[in-house]
């Protein structure tokens, strides 16, 4: 297996197995509820989410660690904190996004799950390609990109920004809406 597959096979392991995971403590005895808002969780779901959180930090570390020199930054310490950061970044900003997209469009929460678990480091490998050194990957990766927000804004219909505020809002429940 080449680097370069290794680097995105890895970034779509970890990305999805870790977002499946924090979208189902998010749907643990959730009620009526898509899912319980952040200040609503037990103790031990949050702890579980910040656990994934850090799992994920730390093996995209790893990942850049050992497959930095198929990317176009340069190959130090700062460059792959970089990447980490960069593909955490945006790889959250677009699984939020296609969740936003599935609850906009009425997907059932076993959908959901399955589409969180089997797609939801899509949007990492997307960044991570993004940042490849080959300028075809990069290509390649922008269009798919550019034809997955216009997808999620039809099933959203065409109301992306207000969908994801209504998400946002929905995940972090009183703690903006107050006591």
């Amino acid at each position: 297996m080449s680097l370069v597959v290794r680097h995105l096979v890895g970034t779509w392991v970890v990305g999805s197995a870790t977002t499946g995971t924090i979208a189902v403590l998010f749907t643990l005895d959730r009620g009526v509820l898509p899912f319980r808002p952040l200040d609503d969780l037990p103790a031990l779901s949050v702890l579980g989410v910040l656990g994934m959180l850090a799992a994920l930090v730390a093996a995209l570390g790893l990942l850049a660690w050992g497959t930095l020199e198929v990317t176009w930054l340069p190959r130090t310490g700062r460059a792959g904190a970089l990447w980490v950061l960069v593909v955490c970044g945006g790889g959250f900003a677009g699984w939020g996004y296609a969740a936003a997209a599935t609850f906009a469009g009425d997907y059932s929460l076993t959908a959901q799950l399955i589409l969180a678990y089997v797609l939801g480091g899509v949007p990492f490998v997307l960044i991570a390609a993004l940042l490849l050194e080959s300028k075809q990957a990069n290509v390649n990766a922008l269009v798919i990109t550019v034809l997955a927000l216009i997808l999620g804004a039809a099933i959203m219909d065409g109301s992306p920004l207000r969908a994801g505020a209504e998400l946002l809002w929905r995940v972090l429940g009183s703690s903006v809406t107050g006591p």
